[in-house]
């Protein structure tokens, strides 16, 4: 449904199935070779989808594929099979078929395949090559019209719903819950996360209408603090003992916990022995990293200065409370954001948020096509009496935030992961 027309190009949305069903038609099916346990929501997804693969890697589930987006460095890490990316040489390959691909469908369909649809296919054809007979694949926007939509669900996640892509989800809650749960399926056992009340309706009439059995996290399952970090998980039929989620922030908790849903619905319907999946949850949840989600930012030059890739109000907040945390902790002295959002996002939203704690704004522009310009982003600030000084580019910022921060004060690049990306780039040179 959404991505690049090309390199360099401008996104585009195009709704609709048909571009991808024609693709996959016309090159044999790549999509029928697995199954896949389906990731949607607004927040959260690929997080989920991190700790979902790392169990079921664990697990006697043969090869496992991972497909995520947006990518932090470069799209080879969009496609995984266990754990290891797409070689940069057969991803320009599968790339170069779709693009193939793409110019019959345009013929047939009225235009041809977007840069997400034409990346699904070459995960697709991936994974058939690998050999994987499972895949966790996150969807891209929405979930009714995603090019992921097309592949066969096993189960299918919901993280959460919150306010994003209102041109083309819709304007509420509620209507943006519909097109997440667009990827229910028929007998497809579905798994949700903390829904608000009108998402969660949405949710669950919709789970009814099509026959699909549900668990909810904090109905049927849950999640309890065993200190040091720790949490012990209780699922239907399986406790997980205390374990401590390889990722920081307490939202993880909750990621972790679908995960483990996720993989033990999976694994029960197969007939694995609890013990086994109990192990493989434990080692799994420990394991996953994802990092740009609220994680320090790798480097002894670094060290004070931590990134999140949270770019919209929701997950804001959720920043916000893990900062407070922090603050009330007396762990540091101040807090300095190096801020920058793509200019289709709630800038005044995400502010909102996070006013309350962070002492000062490093507003700069990215270098992204679709980047806010550095005037946008500061009158944003000003108009919310916010504490600035701008920077003309990752790197300016980076010095002025860092002098503005001191010593013990915490640096937190965030608004959008291609500003994470920025900070990785210029400040680690990878992903370590």
């Amino acid at each position: 449904m959404t991505g690049r027309t090309g390199p360099g190009r401008p996104e585009t949305i195009q709704p609709g199935l048909e571009r991808i069903l024609a693709a996959f038609g016309t090159s044999g099916h790549p999509e029928r070779a697995f199954r896949i346990l389906h990731i949607a929501g607004t927040n959260g997804k690929g997080s989920t989808a991190s700790f979902l693969e790392a169990i079921l890697r664990r697990l006697p589930a043969g090869p496992v594929g991972l497909y995520t987006s947006p990518h932090l460095l470069s799209p080879e890490e969009r496609i995984r099979i266990d754990g290891e990316k797409i070689p940069s040489e057969s991803l320009r390959r599968a790339l170069r078929r779709a693009s193939e691909l793409s110019r019959g469908v345009a013929a047939s369909c009225g235009g041809p395949l977007s840069y997400f649809e034409e990346m699904t296919w070459a995960a697709c054809d991936w994974f058939r090559r690998g050999k994987a007979p499972l895949a966790v694949m996150e969807a891209g926007l929405g979930g009714r019209w995603d090019a992921t939509n097309a592949c066969v669900p096993e189960i299918s996640v919901i993280t959460t719903v919150g306010i994003d892509h209102r041109e083309w989800l819709g304007k509420t809650l509620r209507e943006i819950a519909l097109e997440k749960a667009g990827i229910f399926r028929p007998g497809v056992p579905v798994v949700l996360g903390r829904l608000t009340y009108a998402a969660r309706g949405v949710a669950i009439r919709k789970a009814e209408e099509v026959g699909a059995p549900v668990w909810e996290l904090g109905r049927h399952f849950r999640w309890e603090d065993c200190g040091k970090r720790r949490i012990r998980i209780h699922l239907p039929g399986l406790t997980i003992p205390g374990s401590r989620p390889g990722m920081d922030g307490d939202f993880q908790r909750d990621n972790a916990a679908l995960a483990c849903a996720a993989a033990w619905r999976w694994a029960s319907d197969r007939g694995m022995p609890g013990e086994e999946v109990r192990r493989a949850a434990r080692e799994g949840i420990a394991s996953a990293r994802w990092p740009g989600r609220f994680s320090p930012l790798p480097g002894r030059t670094n060290r004070g200065a931590w990134t999140d890739g949270a770019h919209n109000p929701q997950a804001a907040a959720a920043l916000a409370r893990e900062l407070s945390k922090i603050k009330s902790g007396g762990r540091i002295a101040r807090i300095i954001a190096l801020w920058s959002m793509l200019g289709d996002k709630d800038l005044s939203g995400f502010l909102r948020e996070l006013a309350g704690v962070v002492d000062g704004w490093v507003p700069y522009p990215m270098e992204h096509e679709r980047a806010a310009k550095l005037g946008e982003l500061a009158a944003a600030c000003r108009r919310r009496k916010l504490r600035l000084q701008p920077g003309n580019d990752f790197r300016e910022g980076w010095e002025i935030a860092r002098r503005w921060a001191g010593p013990g004060g915490m640096v937190i690049v965030c608004g959008s992961l291609a500003a994470v990306g920025e900070a990785f780039r210029a400040r680690v040179g990878g992903i370590p």
